[in-house]
């Protein structure tokens, strides 16, 4: 049986989704209404066309309103990793004698090491990945234990105030009253990763069109992040190059391609678009994408060796985004350049299980636990005479 309905808006690199859901059994989602729409995107934090991503919004709001029959009053942002910036800190606090932790002395935590600060820019949610007791207790949830003291390794994230900015004044004209912004690697490093495997710290690699971020996880925090204009897109794009094929026929035979096939001499890869027909070698179109995924790879090595840890060194890659997990072969290709594992994770949800859907049901599943918090706090602040 559904609760409470929320409405996301998933902005991605391509394309923006508006969808409106409630938790359904078993920890599933019932969707109430849901559109995308297609858009210019963005690269280096800024995006193309501003009035596009506009009409992008109110169209995937229309459309998605449509289905549900209804206004929407609050919508909860996702925000890409290349508008996130994630600081990471310790602090300690220490008791005046033995005694139970308690939540407020959590929140005394992140309050000493809370930062308001423009570099970073507007403050929109926090995560732990670890506190640690006087007995030298490595812990995800502290309360009720018995300590002298209690040292937590926190993340703060911070939204860039450009896109803030831009979202409030685009759902604002379309009539939203209340918008909420959300870390969309934080969502997805939540939902999509078990807590017994971010214990223990796991790396995270969502690949989009134009767009990838990389996260080093652990706990219910990131301790790293780093976020670059490249995707699968751009993998497309180096198919084009030295070629005759139109940007549109490369996707289409993208979707064609298998790296790890063994081609008889003389294979080729068609392309018929209803107007014109294209035929390529086999293995030249092949060794064009291996090419565009390297330069991929080369931005991920870079993330590797900046986020490296002594605990990472071993973890596998968790790959996710619609971006080039589609491509047959790819993580292959991906593993072998890298020399690591690298393993493709998605929803476990019936029908929705494809990593190109990790992010909007990620951030429809930390919307919802969201508004459930909040409204946990409004019971009590009214229960007490608020």
């Amino acid at each position: 049986m559904s609760g409470k309905s929320v409405a996301v808006l998933c902005v991605e690199s391509s394309e923006i989704t508006a969808l409106t859901g409630s938790r359904g059994v078993n920890n599933t989602f019932v969707f109430k209404g849901m559109h995308t729409e297609k858009y210019d995107g963005f690269a280096d934090g800024v995006f193309f066309d501003p009035a596009g991503l506009k009409s992008a919004v109110f169209a995937a709001l229309e459309r998605m309103e449509l289905s549900c029959g209804g206004g929407t009053k609050k919508v909860y942002v996702g925000v890409p990793g290349e508008f996130l910036n994630v600081v990471s800190k310790r602090q300690l606090v220490s008791f005046q004698r033995k005694r139970k932790v308690m939540s407020s002395d959590i929140d005394l935590l992140y309050k000493n090491g809370f930062e308001a600060d423009d570099r970073y820019g507007e403050f929109i949610r926090r995560g732990s990945v670890y506190f640690i007791t006087s007995d030298k207790r490595r812990v995800i949830d502290p309360v009720g234990m018995i300590s002298d003291s209690l040292e937590g390794y926190l993340s703060y994230f911070y939204a860039d105030p450009r896109f803030t900015e831009l979202f409030r004044n685009i759902l604002g004209e379309y009539g939203v009253k209340k918008i909420e912004f959300l870390p969309i690697s934080l969502a997805e490093a939540l939902y999509l990763i078990p807590s017994e495997v971010r214990d223990e710290y796991a790396v995270l690699l969502d690949v989009g069109y134009m767009s990838m971020t990389f996260s080093v996880v652990c706990g219910n925090g990131i301790v790293f992040q780093r976020a670059a204009s490249v995707g699968g897109g751009h993998v497309a794009a180096h198919m084009i190059e030295d070629t005759q094929l139109p940007f549109e026929a490369a996707e289409a035979m993208l979707k064609k391609i298998n790296l790890s096939s063994i081609d008889v001499e003389g294979s080729v890869i068609e392309y018929n678009d209803g107007k014109e027909s294209y035929s390529v070698s086999a293995a030249e179109i092949k060794e064009k994408v291996k090419e565009g995924l390297d330069i991929l790879c080369e931005e991920i090595n870079r993330c590797l060796e900046l986020g490296y840890t002594r605990y990472t060194e071993y973890k596998p890659v968790l790959l996710t985004g619609g971006g080039v997990t589609g491509i047959r072969g790819a993580r292959e290709h991906i593993s072998g350049r890298l020399n690591k594992v690298v393993d493709i994770i998605a929803p476990k949800l019936p029908y929705y299980n494809k990593p190109v859907q990790s992010s909007l049901l990620s951030l429809l599943n930390m919307a919802l636990e969201t508004e459930g918090e909040q409204g946990v706090i409004h019971k009590l602040f009214y229960a007490f005479g608020g």
